[in-house]
Order: structure tokens, then C-alpha cells, then sequence
């Protein structure tokens, strides 16, 4: 729907009314604005048992995530050494932005039902889902606000595999894509407090972590790419096997791709029930691994891939292509079953040897 300017009045009326009804009834939201300098809105919580709790609420038609530090120090200014929780509002607020306010211990609301606050005392713990994308449009914002796509895949992938720092044409010689492609990507990252720049505009750091969570809203393993269901009735090792006679492209990727990474106290004991391939022709490699189609039990999935990218960087190891590492946690917190858990340790062992990987 097109973004039509809500009144701050409207938003805290929402909050007001979403507290209200999260509370038991035996609690009060009362006001306790005064002729001072205050926030949008000052509340005083109380419980049944009489104890009170302040909340300082921030209203803003806009909260991006590299907003969230002036915002909670504008409201941390108004609380000065008293003891206040703080809460920001706004129509709509991101995944990315909501980190950020979590990471700081505030709370927060918006109009999609996005709802956490928690007070130690009295002890209150409310936290509601709502929106991940922004259901408003603004038919004069043409800013960048997707990773979806190729171009924007390369930046991403370019990021994560390259050590800063770069300039905008460095990057787009890296990623191989226009000058304006970078720098426009590059734009929304900032934006969302993903990665800093100093003033000659060059990238300086990169928060690998949370740049690879953010492009999973935007990309999937399997809905992005296309992605076939195989059924090797010899087994697993038989394709691998093969592969290493294999003369078309391909790279390993998920769950069997971790293990040239891991050092041999890490390696993966368990054997392996699914082998997910990124080959160009699907058809093709199936009639040369000897690979059937499967609609259940599938042990193989053959990935024709939306870009090239998903080659780049790619390792060989023990006469086998695997995916880079930042394409092989990508396919993991979007595959399916226990793949986003192992994508998680994983993302524990690249941390172990580049602290981007921690934030």
C-alpha cells in the first residue's frame, strides 16, 4: 500500500491500545508527561502489586537501522539519571533495525504488529511478530532497497570474500558489475548499518554476520536458483565419485561443502543424506552421474544457478569443487531441515578466523 503519512498522535495511539490489551486488565499505562522537556511520550506502567516502571517513547515516521544510534540517544538524553525503559515506534520497522534496537536493550512497535518490550520490574515480557518487509510504497523513494538479483548478488558475494578496503570502482571490478550497480548497493547497506565507509566513500568494514542474514530476505538456495530433486540409487559416495571424473562445471554446496573448511577435530562424523550440486544443465549432469528425478527421497539436489556467481571463489579439494564459504552459508540458512542450524555452526568456524563473521 502506498505510505501515507501517519500522525505521530496515530502511533502512539496504537501503542498505547497494543499495550493496553498485551497487559492483564489489573495493570495501568497512565501518562506522566510533564511542562518539561520529554519524549513523544512518557508512561508510567504499574502493576497490580503497586510497583512502577517509566517508559520513554520515541515516534518517527522513519527509523533506518544507521538511525537507531541518534535515536536512542535523543531519548536516553530526556531519562538523564533517572531510570526509564526506552521504546521507539514507527509505522514500520526492519528485521535489521529491530536488531539493532534489541542489541541496545530497547523496545519497540510499529503498525505491522511488531511489539517487544521487557522491564525487569515490574516483570514484563511482551514480543510480537509482525511484518518483515514494509507493506507501505513511496512512489518518490527510488532508492535501492532489495538484494535481489545478480548484480546485487556479486556486491554482496564481493563484500563478504573481500578484505576491505575498496572504493566504489574497486568494488565493481571485483564484482564485476557497472559503477552505478556498486555504489547503489552500497547506498542501501549503509542505510541499513551494514557496512561503513569513510569520507572518500571507500568500504572500511564489513559486518559479515549480519550482511549474510540480511541477503537471505532477498535469496534462497532453492528459490532463487532452480532447483532439481535426484535420486542417486547407488548413494551419495558414488556421486562424489563421479564427480571427481566430472568435466562440466559444478560446485558442491550446503551441508557437504562445510567439510574442506573444518579442521579434522571439526569434521562432520554424521554421514551426509543429502549432496546439493550447482550445475549449469540439470538434465545434463543427471544423465552423466546416473542420477534419476525424485520426487521423494531425493539424496541429491542438482542447482542450476540464477548467476555465475554462485562459482566464484569456488576451492578444490581432494580433486573435488566446492562453493566459496560466503555462497555455502548463504545456501545453508535458506536450505531446508537442519541445514540453517548447520549454516549457524559454521558461521561459528569462518568467525574463528575473521571477526567479521562476529556481527
Amino acid at each position: 500500500m502506498r505510505n501515507k503519512a501517519i500522525r505521530e498522535t496515530e502511533l502512539l495511539s496504537a501503542l498505547r491500545a497494543a499495550l493496553v490489551a498485551a497487559l492483564p486488565a489489573s495493570w495501568s499505562v497512565r501518562s506522566s508527561q510533564s511542562g518539561q522537556a520529554l519524549p513523544d511520550a512518557a508512561w508510567t506502567l504499574q502493576a497490580p502489586d503497586g510497583s512502577t516502571t517509566n517508559l520513554f517513547v520515541e515516534s518517527k515516521r522513519v527509523v533506518e537501522p544507521r538511525d537507531v544510534p541518534s535515536v536512542l540517544r535523543q531519548l536516553a538524553s530526556y531519562s538523564g539519571d533517572g531510570d526509564a525503559s526506552l521504546l521507539v515506534v514507527a509505522p514500520y520497522l526492519s528485521p535489521r533495525t529491530r536488531e539493532l534496537l534489541y542489541a541496545a536493550g530497547a523496545g519497540w512497535f510499529d503498525t505491522t504488529g511488531n511489539l517487544r518490550l521487557q522491564l525487569d520490574r515490574p516483570a514484563v515480557f511482551l514480543d510480537r511478530s509482525g511484518a518483515n518487509r514494509s507493506p507501505y510504497s513511496d512512489a518518490d523513494d527510488r532508492r535501492l532497497k532489495s538484494l535481489k538479483g545478480a548484480g546485487a548478488a556479486r556486491v554482496v558475494r564481493s563484500l563478504l570474500d573481500t578484505p576491505a578496503p575498496f572504493g566504489v570502482r574497486d568494488l565493481a571490478g571485483l564484482a564485476d558489475v557497472a559503477a552505478a550497480t556498486s555504489s547503489r548497493v552500497l547506498e542501501l547497506l549503509v542505510r541499513e548499518d551494514l557496512i561503513e565507509r569513510d569520507p572518500d566513500g571507500r568500504v572500511v568494514d564489513v559486518r559479515k554476520l549480519s550482511l549474510v542474514r540480511r541477503w537471505t530476505a532477498d535469496y534462497g538456495v532453492t528459490s532463487t536458483n532452480q532447483a532439481v530433486p535426484m535420486l542417486a540409487a547407488r548413494g551419495i559416495d558414488q556421486v562424489l565419485a563421479a564427480l571427481k571424473r566430472y568435466d562440466g562445471r559444478y560446485a558442491i554446496t550446503a551441508g557437504a561443502a562445510t567439510r574442506p573448511y573444518l579442521r579434522r577435530d571439526q569434521a562432520a562424523v554424521a554421514p551426509l543424506a543429502l549432496l546439493t550440486i550447482y550445475v549449469p544443465d540439470a538434465d545434463a549432469a543427471a544423465g552423466v552421474l546416473h542420477l534419476r528425478p525424485a520426487e521423494r527421497g531425493a539424496n541429491v539436489v542438482l542447482v542450476e544457478p540464477f548467476d555465475a556467481v554462485v562459482y566464484r571463489g569456488a576451492t578444490v579439494k581432494d580433486r573435488l569443487t566446492y562453493a566459496a564459504p560466503s555462497q555455502v552459508v548463504v545456501d545453508l540458512l535458506t536450505g531446508p531441515g537442519r541445514a540453517p542450524e548447520e549454516g549457524g555452526s559454521f558461521i561459528e568456524v569462518l568467525a574463528s578466523k575473521d571477526e567479521g563473521w562476529t556481527r
